[in-house]
């Protein structure tokens, strides 16, 4: 790593981004055990697409805890928990929204994070990493399909609505909603989104966050319309998107979901995916 004292954090250098992705794949010397280069598949995506500028280490010399900054401002911690204060100052100058790693980590990050007394701590809640290598069986579904532009107004609601019931922040500005709007055409073209449709709507959606050959994919976004909830087809999205994917040659698939939601995780559960852990999510 960039040459510093013992003990503080650099920026990662190209040349040694090998070595750190060789680490992150054997699970950082954390719990990850055979599910590591799932479970750290964001930061070794962003590896493999060169981004080793985003990344902090500590130490320096011999990283056991990394932190990387996307370019969305999202923050991903990944390590040792005593890593935490010395990733602190890094984390602050990033300017992050959203924050979401391995719990001890993220834990001891933010405990350290803030500065000054008019400063808040943000709000953080524990997440389950959900995961499967295995394809699932699930039945055939009517009206799953991928999304298309006919579809972006039910996609821009129901990204509005899932924002708010699962607590991410206040209702939606109709500013923001049109920022929603762009995302969801966005994912439509790249064909990272799949519904289930009835009586001619989408009633249900799932999005594809990450997609790698290499790395697997992350699945984000799952909603389905209140008054089609209890009917499975939650579960039924998850479980047939999940299984194009594997189809498609990712190697896993992973999502992950507030730990005190019951429902989705026991429909995830029914979709073939199994709790590999916790994660922290941190917003500001």
């Amino acid at each position: 790593m960039a040459a510093s004292a013992a003990g503080t954090t650099a920026r990662l250098r190209a040349d040694d981004a090998d070595r750190l992705m060789r680490r992150l794949e054997s699970g950082l010397g954390g719990d990850a055990g055979g599910d590591a280069q799932l479970w750290y598949q964001y930061p070794l995506s962003a590896l493999d697409d060169g981004e080793h500028r985003r990344f902090v280490v500590w130490p320096a010399d011999d990283p056991a805890g990394v932190l990387y900054v996307s370019a969305s401002g999202t923050l991903v911690p990944a390590g040792d928990p005593a890593a935490g204060p010395h990733l602190a100052d890094a984390a602050e100058r990033a300017g992050w929204s959203v924050l979401v790693g391995d719990a001890p980590l993220a834990r001891s990050l933010l405990h350290a994070w803030p500065r000054g007394l008019l400063r808040r701590r943000p709000k953080a809640r524990e997440q389950r990493f959900m995961l499967t290598r295995r394809r699932p069986r699930v039945p055939a579904t009517p009206g799953f399909r991928p999304a298309h532009d006919g579809d972006l107004q039910e996609l821009t609601d129901f990204a509005c609505r899932l924002h708010v019931e699962d607590e991410m922040g206040p209702p939606i500005s109709r500013s923001g909603q049109e920022v929603v709007r762009a995302r969801a055409r966005d994912r439509v073209a790249r064909g990272a989104t799949w519904v289930v449709e009835r009586r001619g709507r989408p009633v249900a959606k799932v999005d594809v966050a990450l997609c790698s050959r290499r790395r697997g994919a992350q699945l984000a976004g799952v909603y389905v319309e209140r008054d089609w909830r209890g009917r499975g087809l939650g579960a039924a999205a998850v479980g047939l998107t999940t299984r194009h994917l594997l189809d498609a040659g990712v190697p896993g698939v992973t999502l992950h979901v507030r730990s005190d939601n019951v429902a989705a995780i026991a429909a995830y559960r029914r979709a073939g995916l199994v709790d590999a852990g916790a994660l922290v999510l941190a917003l500001r």
